[in-house]
């Protein structure tokens, strides 16, 4: 009966049967030893630092809703519209009171200006002078009150007009278009996709490693952000014996969005590790080696890898000592030693 290998079996047993090349075609690299951080891993939730509720500011029937739940809504837009016919009125009335109460200090100064000007000639008493003074003062006061009340109806008409106070995501509406809302009741619900942060809880046996290193490593599908702005609870829960910690991502970043789940690196210590390009690195389907040059030979050798760094590089485990050569294309290799087969 015969046995049949695929091709990559095949291919792997030969790089195995020809460990032993000649290496005077390929480029290599020492491996080094480098520090690298020896991390914690632990799980987060990103969450929103603005979150809030709208409530309405004076009272009327919803008009309109201008966005619904899952909606994007930008700073300042109009969320929801209070029927305003009661404010526009009550505006209107505190313009005409306005009005009035202008006219009525024109007439005031006007008479004032002429008691005062006989006054001084002697030709009036002083309780003349004086009536038109206070007449004057109170004309004044008057439009004083008749501007707060304008402004105050001023902004009860723009209260009709409910906007958005950040940038953000709508995740509740509590009201319906037609229904009478007073003051204090609760409009919408969104929560601000500018300021994120991560919460997770630190274990108690790396709390002190990891508030002298005081940075994390928030670790996506696609990236990794580091933070240094944190916030350690200054207590620990009673049952998982934890701290609860904040991490704040940088303003710029808005890959992530409240409520997903991410994984945070947390550095404990720092270790010497041997260090390679990751390039150099070759899968041979299960196997996973380097090509070492030893001077006029090229060695396949099985390593086990640790964890990938940034610039291109993997922490090595073990099968590479610091100071080997690597060759750092192991494609070359590869044809290098197809070529002495061949030959």
């Amino acid at each position: 009966m015969k046995t049949l290998f695929s091709p990559m079996i095949v291919f792997t047993l030969l790089l195995l049967s020809h460990q032993w090349v000649k290496a005077d075609t390929v480029e290599s690299e020492q491996a080094k030893l480098q520090q690298v951080s020896t991390t914690y891993m632990l799980e987060g939730v990103v969450q929103a630092e603005q979150n809030t509720t709208i409530s309405a500011q004076t009272a009327g029937n919803v008009q309109k809703i201008h966005f619904d739940v899952n909606d994007f809504v930008q700073k300042n837009e109009v969320v929801v519209e209070i029927d305003n016919k009661q404010q526009a009125s009550s505006m209107k009335q505190a313009e005409a009171a306005l009005k009035e109460a202008k006219a009525r200090r024109q007439e005031a100064q006007a008479e004032f200006n002429r008691v005062e000007k006989v006054y001084r000639e002697k030709v009036v008493s002083k309780s003349e002078f004086d009536k038109a003074s206070a007449a004057l003062k109170a004309a004044k006061a008057r439009v004083e009150s008749a501007q707060a009340a304008m402004a105050k109806a001023r902004q009860e008409f723009e209260y009709t007009l409910v906007r958005a106070p950040f940038s953000g995501i709508l995740t509740n509406r509590q009201v319906e278009p037609g229904e009478a809302v007073n003051v204090g009741t609760q409009l919408v619900t969104g929560v601000s996709l500018e300021k994120l942060r991560v919460l997770t809880y630190v274990p108690q046996t790396i709390l002190k490693a990891v508030r002298y290193h005081r940075y994390a490593i928030i670790v996506t599908d696609d990236s990794e952000i580091i933070s240094t702005d944190m916030t350690f609870f200054p207590f620990a829960d009673p049952k998982s014996h934890s701290f609860a910690l904040r991490v704040r991502l940088p303003d710029t970043y808005n890959e992530l969005l409240p409520g997903m789940h991410v994984k945070i690196a947390m550095e404990v210590a720092k270790e010497d590790k041997v260090v390679i390009p990751f390039s150099s690195v070759a899968f041979r389907g299960e196997v996973t080696g380097v090509y070492v040059d030893q001077g006029d030979k090229l060695q396949f050798r099985h390593i086990r890898l640790g964890r990938r760094l940034a610039n291109n590089e993997v922490v090595v485990v073990s099968g590479v000592e610091a100071g080997e050569s690597i060759v750092t294309d192991p494609v070359s290799a590869a044809i290098a030693i197809k070529q002495e087969s061949a030959d």
